[in-house]
């Protein structure tokens, strides 16, 4: 596992969106926007279950997640795994508070996100690219 720099971190816990990247089947790339959320070191993202980005971690578990404020960007490359003994409707609901403040994110979380099957994502850094 890569160790994230103190100035890595600092960026990373600023409200910036996340692009991950998985591989698809037939081995071309698969970008989405995502919410993230730092905690010991690893990346937390979460899903619904029926999404290409799960489907793709569950058969080839590559990643990078690029985060980015313009120029300034930091691009972990690492293995994401389902992390399935996390509880996903607390970490979607973290990630609601973290991007939309506290009381919509308890709402949206509540309301909308708790009632689809979600998952969390674990993304372990093995190699850190940044321009800070």
């Amino acid at each position: 596992m890569a160790n994230l720099s103190p100035k890595v971190e600092k960026f990373l816990g600023e409200k910036h969106f996340g692009k991950l990247a998985t591989i698809m089947k037939d081995g071309s790339p698969h970008v989405t926007p995502i919410w993230y959320m730092l905690d010991e070191g690893k990346i937390i993202v979460n899903t619904t279950n029926n999404r290409v980005k799960y489907h793709n971690i569950e058969r080839d578990d590559r990643v990078c997640l690029l985060v980015d404020d313009g120029y300034p960007y930091v691009a972990i490359f690492g293995r994401g795994r389902i992390a399935s003994e996390r509880d996903s409707k607390k970490d979607i609901e973290a990630l609601a508070i973290r991007y939309t403040g506290d009381a919509a994110g308890r709402k949206s979380a509540r309301s909308i996100y708790w009632k689809q099957p979600r998952a969390s994502i674990e993304i372990v850094p093995e190699r850190v690219v940044s321009a800070l």
